[in-house]
């Protein structure tokens, strides 16, 4: 089962520790997400999560790559707060585990575990914290 940490001795921000046993540093509030498959990526628009990009197909999303084969161009493109992975096997459910490498030079990759809907609810949940909305601006009087 996945959980945030207390992140003191990782500069401060915050951790999770995602499905895989993997402690995660968080660099800050996650705002916006990057999936690597169109089902992790309808389970967090389900939890409301501004999903920014998608590994296979998914209405509304940009794509970013294939099911389980994101184009790390790509989704450094979409400037996620966090990568979201599926976890099959106790590994990330990527199609060539040697994009792992690269997806965490753009953003922190976190994997969850949809076969345990419930549990992974739960984590989502835990990492997007209350859903951070995109920065507000005031309009102006000149806006209406």
């Amino acid at each position: 089962m996945s959980r945030p940490t207390a992140g003191g001795a990782m500069g401060g921000g915050r951790a999770f520790v995602d499905a895989t046993g993997t402690p995660v540093p968080l660099r800050g509030p996650v705002r916006q997400v990057v999936a690597t498959d169109a089902a992790v990526g309808a389970l967090l628009l389900e939890l409301g999560a501004r999903v920014v990009g998608v590994a296979g197909t998914l209405d509304g999303v940009e794509p970013v790559g294939d099911d389980h084969a994101p184009d790390p161009a790509a989704v450094a493109a979409a400037r996620p707060d966090v990568v979201v992975t599926g976890c099959a096997d106790g590994g990330y459910d990527l199609a060539d585990p040697r994009v792992l490498g690269r997806l965490r030079e753009i953003a922190p990759v976190v994997a969850v575990d949809p076969g345990r809907r419930a549990e992974t609810i739960a984590d989502l949940r835990a990492l997007l914290g209350a859903v951070q909305p995109p920065p507000h601006r005031s309009r102006g009087r000149h806006e209406g």
